[in-house]
């Protein structure tokens, strides 16, 4: 099986937490984070699982270390200080790949445990079973899980108020796909011409202004802006052109009266009006 990075950490959140689960009102039960430094370190975990509830390992600490590739894990084994800043804080140290092809179960090191996502469902295989301790707690440690915590929970809250925008679109959509096909002709050709001002702007017009998508009265403003604007400028040629051609008249005339002049013999008085 071939993973990225962010597929296999997302099935990771996933084997953890049901995604409907994230956005409960009852909560979870567990907190899920990224990128996580480790107490008096630099060193960064790809992803915490900490249990809240009894039912879901209260206390326990899962760290998990993320590996897509061979060159990758060998890396890692390597240099395993990223496993050793971690190890007293967590109640199980986590290598999780996309398949034991990247991470053969005989190179996981002693006390380490190895996850594969399973062939059915959310739920990972558990490859080698890590050894199970009791995390040291700290305040350091309390205060590295709480500052992530509140990102994750922020980084949440942004990514359920984009799917509801998306929401609000899609039925939108749905919504005028279906009126176009049940309204009359007149109707019918009022959405024609919406769709048609929607694809020359390069937008969606739409209830919410996010994104591509922009409310009805501000492209009305910009749209009638724009159109006053045009319309002041085609005055502003329309006098310039005007005062072009009583310029050329004038010019012609001052023609005329030079030539008059010349053809007057020298000496001779040219007529007085």
């Amino acid at each position: 099986m071939t993973m990225t990075t962010p597929q296999l950490l997302e099935a990771l959140h996933a084997h953890f937490i049901k995604p409907e689960d994230r956005i409960s009102q009852a909560g979870a039960g567990a907190v899920f984070l990224t990128e996580v430094t480790a107490p008096n370190s630099t060193r960064r975990a790809d992803a915490v699982h900490l249990g809240l509830w009894q039912s879901r390992g209260a206390g326990d600490i899962d760290v998990c270390e993320l590996k897509t590739s061979r060159s990758d894990w060998r890396r890692e084994l390597d240099n395993p200080a990223k496993a050793e800043a971690w190890w007293a804080y967590s109640s199980r140290f986590w290598v999780v790949a996309p398949s034991t092809d990247v991470v053969p179960a005989e190179e996981v090191p002693d006390g380490w445990g190895l996850m594969v996502p399973g062939t059915r469902g959310r739920r990972f295989k558990t490859v080698v079973k890590p050894a199970v301790r009791e995390p040291k707690l700290s305040m350091g440690l309390l205060l590295t899980l709480l500052k992530n915590t509140e990102t994750t929970r922020t980084n949440t809250m942004r990514q359920l108020e984009h799917r509801m925008q998306r929401d609000s679109y899609d039925r939108e959509e749905r919504l005028r796909r279906e009126l176009a096909t049940k309204t009359d002709p007149g109707v019918k050709r009022r959405l024609e011409h919406l769709e048609e001002l929607e694809k020359n702007l390069g937008i969606q017009i739409g209830t919410n202004s996010w994104r591509q998508q922009v409310e009805p009265a501000l492209v009305g403003r910009a749209i009638g802006d724009y159109i006053r604007d045009a319309d002041a400028h085609d005055r502003a040629l329309d006098g310039m052109d005007y005062q072009a051609r009583d310029l050329e008249r004038l010019a012609g005339r001052l023609t005329e009266a030079a030539a008059e002049l010349r053809a007057i013999p020298a000496g001779r008085q040219a007529p007085t009006a």
